[in-house]
């Protein structure tokens, strides 16, 4: 995979120019140790070995007071000795993102800003290298993706659908494959979501006990009866997973799927429910049918 990597200016190649000097790793406060002090003569203050060094093409230094003129589609290629130490002196320079979407430990988007502030930076990094492996990653999950898709069966895509906001259970099959397989091209870690990991099934199970009126969703947050499971779908999940709450859970099944439940469980949860209800458990009288005459 290539190593080169290009800088970027949020505003195209419009020829602006932003001048640079080294900048220190913010971390440590501290300059790369490519980077020099100089001299009052303006000479690089260097050690004997640093000298040996880069008189043999092995290191390459950048003086302190350097000034990088930087445009859109300036490149280094840091398998380049002379380009690696150009841009470690200039790489913590707090106008050039790591990459286009990169966000501050607020959240805000470092060139973008956020809702009460501009953004710092007008570069950021663009690695063609990993551009193209990202590309042939996603096309790659796009066919795992389709493929459980296509070999899944028509009740389990119904299912899966309904997962993804979509209730499509007296849809024609080929509206189904269709919404599946756009779902794919366009996420197709969502679709492998659904396909390896069991917490949709979860997910479906909490949408049935919402149909049938077990659980409701009022001012946001999930209830059942007067306990609260969670803010959002995610979180509710999360909850019912819990072994701490599989009591709570196992209520909600036996309400939601009623028709599942063993003879004997119907029989001794009839039995609590009827137990006050006077002569409900006395033996009916049984009904002799009359002859005609």
């Amino acid at each position: 995979m290539s190593n080169v990597l290009i800088i970027r200016s949020v505003y195209g190649k419009v020829a602006q120019t932003y001048f640079i000097q080294p900048c220190p790793n913010p971390k440590t406060g501290k300059l790369p140790t490519c980077v020099k002090t100089v001299d009052s003569n303006g000479d690089m203050i260097l050690s004997e070995d640093d000298i040996d060094k880069m008189s043999k093409g092995l290191k390459h230094f950048v003086p302190a007071d350097k000034v990088f003129s930087i445009i859109d589609g300036t490149t280094f290629d840091l398998d380049d000795i002379v380009d690696k130490a150009n841009w470690e002196a200039i790489e913590y320079c707090n106008w050039i993102a790591k990459d286009r979407y990169e966000r501050d430990a607020a959240g805000n988007l470092i060139i973008d800003g956020g809702a009460k502030r501009y953004g710092v930076a007008d570069l950021y990094v663009e690695r063609p290298g990993e551009i193209a492996k990202a590309k042939i990653d996603k096309k790659q999950q796009v066919h795992r993706a389709c493929g459980y898709i296509y070999e899944d069966s028509e009740v389990e895509r119904i299912k899966k659908c309904r997962v993804l906001g979509r209730n499509l259970a007296n849809a024609i099959p080929a509206d189904i494959l269709d919404f599946l397989i756009d779902k794919a091209e366009k996420d197709p870690k969502q679709i492998l979501a659904l396909y390896e990991d069991e917490g949709w099934k979860m997910q479906l199970f909490i949408l049935d006990a919402i149909d049938r009126g077990v659980i409701r969703r009022s001012d946001g947050i999930y209830k059942y009866d007067d306990k609260m499971l969670g803010g959002s779908m995610d979180a509710t999940v999360a909850f019912l997973k819990d072994i701490r709450y599989k009591s709570i859970s196992d209520s909600i099944k036996r309400e939601t799927y009623p028709e599942l439940l063993p003879k004997q469980t119907i029989q001794e949860l009839e039995n609590q429910v009827t137990a006050n209800i006077p002569h409900f458990d006395s033996e009916p009288t049984p009904v002799t049918p009359t002859k005609k005459k």
